[in-house]
């Protein structure tokens, strides 16, 4: 109950503090395609997973979407991406399709090859051929970790582990299409698939004492929020690296406990470990935390602290859990570490 007061008054004042770039700005990228046609065509893939549902969801009255899934394609068969991008014949290309399973991606890095490098090549010769804007989503995991310092758009990446080396090279394969945009972001949660804070909130409900790695730091970035940011990035010029999450870092065991209480579930057993203690197959960055030269610049304002978009997302989980109709659905999707 206590969840639930939050949820409409901060739906409402999100809605009210997310809004678009003006088209008529002499740097936006619609403008240009609107005067042609009238309109804008965004392609968005993966648009069944967590992200892909927000950035189709939230979409501008400009564009005019067209959500691409496996079903209508296997992007790493450049036959099948070609049939599908070109049927779409878009203006902009929004490439969330990605394989997301890191420690999948250490067992068998050949899938992550095919999901993340083969499909975004594919992807990014269709946006060339097509001449259309292609925006491909990254990741914090093409960093290391090992600085004390947030890394920006201008430091030089250094993965550690296999998914990282995949995304990192899917990055430079977008990268190769002239005008392109890479978008890095991390700790994704949101309504449309599974995540840190759903699976925290579940276990805790289920009565599980919680052992959660506290030296692990980063931008908790919640879907929604973020898929407004990146439209309102596509409505600039920018091209290149730009990194957007949610404002504020936290490490995971805070983000735990930040929804244990919201969720009015703070007596729960939870315990800090180590991140060496956390049995994986997969070494992570402990420290990636990402933050941005060029948003300001571009005349972008930050998302909001993390923990109001927590506090929205965890209101939206309870009320779900309670019976209600849960804006957004619950379905597992695909996420991004």
């Amino acid at each position: 109950m206590r969840a639930m007061r939050h949820y409409h008054a901060c739906r409402d004042a999100a809605d009210a503090a997310l809004r678009f770039v003006d088209i008529g700005w002499s740097n936006c990228y619609p403008d240009a395609c609107m005067k042609r046609t009238g309109s804008a065509t965004a392609a968005v893939t993966g648009a069944a997973g967590m992200l892909g549902q927000d950035v189709c969801r939230y979409a501008p009255t400009w564009a005019a979407v067209a959500g691409l899934t496996r079903a209508d394609a296997d992007l790493s068969v450049a036959e099948q991406a070609r049939t599908a991008l070109e049927a779409v014949r878009a203006d902009v290309i929004i490439h969330c399709a990605a394989y997301t399973d890191v420690d999948g991606a250490t067992c068998d890095p050949n899938a992550a090859w095919r999901g993340n490098v083969l499909a975004t090549r594919n992807v990014a010769a269709v946006a060339a051929q097509l001449g259309a804007r292609l925006v491909y989503i990254s990741t914090d995991y093409v960093f290391d970790g090992a600085s004390d310092s947030p890394y920006t758009e201008s430091d030089e990446p250094s993965p550690i582990n296999a998914y990282g080396e995949s995304k990192l090279l899917g990055e430079r394969e977008a990268a190769a299409v002239e005008d392109s945009v890479i978008v890095r972001t991390q700790w994704l949660y949101g309504p449309g698939g599974r995540n840190f804070i759903r699976s925290i909130l579940s276990a805790a409900r289920g009565g599980k004492s919680l052992r959660v790695v506290d030296d692990e730091r980063g931008h908790p970035s919640y879907t929604p929020d973020l898929a407004h940011g990146i439209w309102r990035l596509i409505e600039t010029d920018a091209t290149g690296i730009v990194h957007m999450t949610n404002t504020g870092v936290c490490s995971r065991l805070e983000l735990a406990q930040t929804a244990l209480e919201y969720a009015g579930l703070d007596g729960s057993q939870i315990s800090g470990i180590a991140s060496a203690d956390w049995v994986s197959p997969t070494r992570r960055p402990l420290n990636a935390v990402l933050e941005s030269e060029r948003t300001g610049e571009l005349g972008i304002s930050p998302l909001r602290h993390w923990r109001d978009a927590v506090r929205e997302y965890v209101a939206l989980l309870c009320h779900e859990w309670d019976g209600g109709d849960a804006p957004g659905g619950s379905g597992a999707g695909e996420s991004m570490a």
